[in-house]
């Protein structure tokens, strides 16, 4: 016969091959299909135990297969709450169980746990405040931009006729004063803009809306439409006109419009010589009152005059007992009490219009910025208890919020259109944003999780949050004991983590080296040299796919890290199923810890002690103690019998064992595989020893608690281990 370490070492000195041996079976095949096509169908504990195909297969993968009958049992392992040290689950000696329950999303009451369903990834809502911060500055680039051509034309108009026949002008002044430019008749434009205010009878007036009047007042057309002497416009109206364009575009708070009231302000106060034309004049009054922090619509003309014109050497003066704010405003004018200028005195000096204007720079910026947190924060708040698109157009406010992110105006958006763009799917060519033919409308629909039904689906992830912990705890692990490494350790840790958000391919992810040397450390490549090539084929391996890179013989030993990361075969990540019984990576667990536990129950069919020699090395890396021992039969067969501890031994008190087996081995030998050799070999040549007739259907295995296993467990120690509480 074979002896049990050479039949080990032939099932393990190429796992791919074992393992595709098994798999080949038709089967097993046919029984991995059949889970994987229909766990994602099931929506509650019930659906699970009553699908007895379906759940046989789990618990056999789990190592549970004797336990199959107890449903009653496993219901309440299913339904215990890992986070809670007191659930049934979290009581139980048995790993195997917490591992099982950890496998499934299923929350207390029986139900699947909806998971992590938002209307929007973390980096796409990153993306779309970012859009929106920037929209201010964008916006008023662009204005600025028709500003200066408005300007620059102004002066060449002869006729009311040049100003309705260009349309960027007509535009501009329709805009300015509220007007839609788009549906106002030129010839209803030209008869208001040629009118007699005084006759009520005028165009103007007979439309019976003050914008009109307004607009006729912007301008100095005679009436027969020809502009007067010193132009279309005077100085004053050209400079109301472009205020209001700002403010009337949503650009008033932009940089670009700032900046153009702080160059009319310096222009307009070079000839101011009393308060009064100071605080007669909207755009100077609004400009300083900006400047300081007060509002201009609170404070009225005689307020900001008794301020500006305040001694301010007397306590009583206004401004002294107005506030700070006034008081900066007295420093900054030379007005006497009268509202009058010193003879050779200007309203400003130098410094004090310097002074203001740096002070209306700033308050403005800190109020736009302001204004902009305000909308963000409450945009970031409902954003992420949006569960469908009918929510995200019913709220007035996240509508308008999006839109203006992607540089479109709420006001000519239809909701309607803008609810098949969100549904579109951006990288299809003939979806219905892409179809729009405007680069905003695909960034737009590519910014959201939702599904054709409307509904919001689970995140894009480069790894499910389970598979994320797992690798940091890999990692953790190969670190050394020195403060400075665990330091270091938990500082890369955090950046992996915060990193991983925003990865959003596998082509991202192999561009930060940082995030390569932790990957590779963690799955146990430190100190190789692996292409990007190679890791991107690893990562975008369909394990499922017996040919897959990661799949074949000569690159197994990657396949736990391919499994880890949740990449499709193009490279970019995969959206993480909302609602499901199992998350992929625990599928797939699933299906490699059956055909492993196939494989060893048919090893064990030949040799027990083969089964219990691969089951060993299945299980090593999860020792953390003689009780994590003592709590699995199989693992203390193996473990008395490769100490050649007599049966009588079985029967000792459950410390007194744990202490006799850490006198003997170190079980942190067990995750250097070179030891883990050593000691099974050395298992396996006692195991021989004991055992020099045995056969492969005489003695079942001992992972399903039957037969003849070499070593006879006293009762005592059987309830010990029992009673053992999360030791191991």
């Amino acid at each position: 016969m074979v002896s049990t370490f050479l039949s080990y070492k032939m099932y393990t000195a190429d796992v791919a091959k074992s393992t595709a041996r098994t798999l080949a079976n038709a089967q097993v095949s046919r029984e991995a299909t059949y889970y994987r096509e229909t766990i994602g169908k099931i929506t509650s504990v019930d659906e699970f135990l009553d699908d007895q195909r379906l759940y046989a297969y789990a618990m056999k993968a789990h190592g549970l297969e004797d336990m199959t009958y107890a449903k009653a049992f496993m219901r309440k392992v299913l339904e215990s709450d890992l986070s809670d040290p007191d659930s049934f689950v979290s009581k139980l000696v048995d790993q195997r169980y917490q591992a099982f329950a950890k496998a499934f999303n299923f929350t207390p009451t029986g139900d699947v746990e909806l998971g992590a369903i938002t209307a929007q990834d973390a980096a796409d809502e990153a993306e779309t405040v970012g859009f929106y911060s920037q929209q201010r500055v964008l916006k008023g680039t662009a204005a600025a931009t028709e500003v200066d051509y408005y300007k620059t034309k102004l002066g060449t108009l002869t006729s009311v006729d040049d100003l309705v026949g260009d349309p960027k002008l007509f535009s501009l002044a329709l805009k300015a004063y509220g007007l839609d430019p788009d549906i106002a008749s030129e010839s209803a434009i030209r008869a208001v803009l040629v009118s007699d205010l005084s006759d009520p009878a005028s165009p103007a007036n007979a439309f019976n809306d003050q914008r009109y009047v307004a607009l006729r007042s912007a301008f100095s057309f005679e009436a027969d439409g020809s502009a007067l002497a010193g132009g279309a416009q005077t100085s004053t109206q050209l400079t109301a006109t472009i205020d209001r364009y700002f403010d009337t575009t949503g650009t008033g708070s932009s940089p670009a419009a700032a900046a153009f009231r702080t160059d009319t302000f310096r222009a307009l106060m070079a000839s101011v010589t009393t308060a009064d034309e100071f605080v007669n004049n909207e755009l100077l009054r609004t400009y300083a009152l900006t400047a300081v922090g007060l509002d201009p619509i609170l404070v009225g003309p005689t307020t900001l005059r008794d301020a500006i014109t305040s001694d301010l050497t007397d306590p009583a003066s206004p401004a002294n007992t107005l506030g700070p704010a006034y008081r900066t405003l007295a420093a900054a004018f030379n007005f006497n009490a009268d509202g009058s200028l010193d003879p050779g005195e200007t309203a400003q000096t130098a410094a004090q219009e310097t002074t203001l204007t740096d002070f209306y720079m700033t308050n403005y910026g800190t109020k736009a910025v302001s204004a902009d947190e305000v909308q963000t924060n409450y945009y970031k708040m409902k954003i992420a208890t949006t569960l469908s698109v009918d929510d995200l157009m019913n709220d007035n406010r996240l509508f308008n919020y999006i839109v203006k992110a992607y540089g479109l105006d709420p006001a000519e958006e239809p909701k309607a259109r803008i609810r098949q763009v969100i549904l579109s799917d951006a990288r299809d060519p003939t979806s219905f944003a892409r179809r729009l033919g405007d680069d905003r409308y695909t960034a737009l629909a590519g910014a959201f999780n939702f599904g054709p039904d409307g509904e919001a689906l689970g995140p894009v992830r480069a790894q499910i949050d389970a598979a994320r912990s797992a690798t940091i705890t890999r990692y953790t692990i190969t670190l050394g004991t020195l403060d400075t490494e665990q330091a270091r350790g938990k500082t890369e840790s955090e950046y992996y983590a915060a990193t991983l958000e925003n990865i959003g391919s596998v082509d991202a992810l192999l561009k930060d080296k940082r995030m390569v040397t932790y990957i590779t450390r963690a799955f146990g490549f430190s100190g190789e040299t692996i292409s990007n090539d190679v890791l991107k084929q690893v990562l975008t391996s369909d394990l499922y796919d017996q040919k897959s890179f990661a799949n074949r013989p000569e690159n197994y030993r990657f396949r736990e890290l391919a499994a880890a990361f949740n990449f499709a075969p193009d490279g970019s990540a995969k959206r993480v199923s909302a609602g499901a019984a199992q998350d992929s990576s625990e599928v797939l667990q699933t299906q490699d810890l059956f055909i492993r536990q196939t494989m060893e129950q048919q090893a064990g069919e030949q040799n027990p002690g083969v089964r219990l020699a691969l089951y060993f090395q299945r299980k090593a890396g999860t020792i953390k103690s003689a009780y994590s021992i003592l709590a699995d039969k199989a693992l203390l067969e193996v473990v008395m019998t490769g100490l050649g501890l007599p049966d009588a031994v079985a029967q000792s008190d459950v410390d007194k064992l744990a202490q006799m087996i850490e006198k003997r081995i170190n079980v942190a030998d067990f995750k250097d595989p070179a030891k883990l050799e050593k000691f099974l070999a050395r298992f396996s040549a006692l195991y021989d020893i004991a055992n020099p007739q045995q056969t492969a259907q005489s003695i079942p295995s001992i992972l399903l608690g039957g037969g003849d296993t070499g070593a006879v467990f006293g009762q005592d120690l059987l309830t010990s281990i029992q009673s053992i509480r999360r030791n191991g």
